[in-house]
């Protein structure tokens, strides 16, 4: 899950290997906690997952995990934008994209939980037994009524938190995150992301704050040291090799870089990984 996702698929994950990572897709991921909890963060802001947690991921979400106990488990699909934009179309609720984008974790009572898993259930089915065009016209039909049950339910809930309102910075760092998933491994200029949303880069500081507290060249810090993060775990690479292919100007450089964001060397991350896993 680590990558984005261009397969629909359903299972299980533990998510232990993608502690210090972003769990990206280019579609929708929904991943219902069914034991234990984890630490994670939802566009730069710490948030916990738990048991009976509902998490509704789509592209625009930054999301990365920090965090998972031992017992820590998920049920998930996986499902391509291509066999969802129909869907994506249909609903037209400018109110729970508002809330999802914001919370897309969403607590659930038990009664949501046994229907979440019946969800489940007929999207497992589909994806063994349907195939060609049926397959899809399914999918998005499953897609569509499970976000019209939500929804319904977000209508109804007394006491929840209320979604920011969509406006022009709503818009701007939705974009900038979008932008930003695609590209960071290449670029890290404030002025690259201002111009590719037509905007000046001072529009876009003031947009970032207003939505996270941050400005625009930290969040793409923070971005760039979950990709160096993923190499050293993920890759063999030496350092030397990573450098070069994000770009840095040599490997003292991204060294420098990763301690003063994280407090390790990428050596001391690796070998911390390399005993856990052992």
């Amino acid at each position: 899950m680590e990558t984005a996702q261009h397969k629909e698929s359903t299972g299980t994950s533990d998510w232990h290997e993608y502690v210090g990572r972003t769990i990206r897709t280019d579609g929708l991921l929904l991943s219902l906690c069914t034991d234990g909890k984890a630490a994670v963060s939802v566009n730069m802001q710490k948030v916990s997952f738990r048991k009976g947690d509902l998490l509704v991921l789509t592209s625009d979400v930054y999301f990365s995990v920090s965090e998972v106990s031992e017992c820590f488990s998920t049920r998930y699909a996986s499902l391509s934008e291509e066999n969802i934009e129909t869907a994506y179309y249909m609903i037209t609720s400018a109110y729970v994209w508002d809330y999802l984008h914001y919370h897309p974790i969403l607590r659930l009572s038990q009664s949501q939980r046994k229907l979440v898993i019946g969800w489940m259930d007929q999207m497992k089915w589909i994806l063994a037994n349907i195939f060609g065009f049926n397959r899809t016209v399914l999918i998005n039909n499953n897609v569509y009524h499970l976000f019209i049950a939500i929804d319904t339910e977000l209508s109804y809930a007394d006491g929840e938190a209320t979604p920011k309102r969509k406006d022009r910075a709503w818009e701007i760092t939705s974009q900038f995150w979008s932008l930003l998933t695609k590209h960071s491994l290449r670029e890290r200029s404030v002025k690259f992301y201002a111009d590719a949303l037509c905007i000046t880069p001072d529009y876009l500081y003031k947009a970032c704050r207003r939505a996270y507290g941050e400005s625009p060249k930290a969040l793409i810090d923070k971005q760039l040291t979950v990709e160096i993060k993923t190499y050293l775990t993920n890759t063999q690479l030496s350092v030397a090799d990573i450098a070069d292919s994000l770009r840095f100007e040599d490997a003292s450089y991204l060294c420098r870089f990763f301690r003063r964001m994280t407090g390790y060397s990428p050596i001391e991350f690796r070998n911390g990984i390399e005993k856990k896993q052992g």
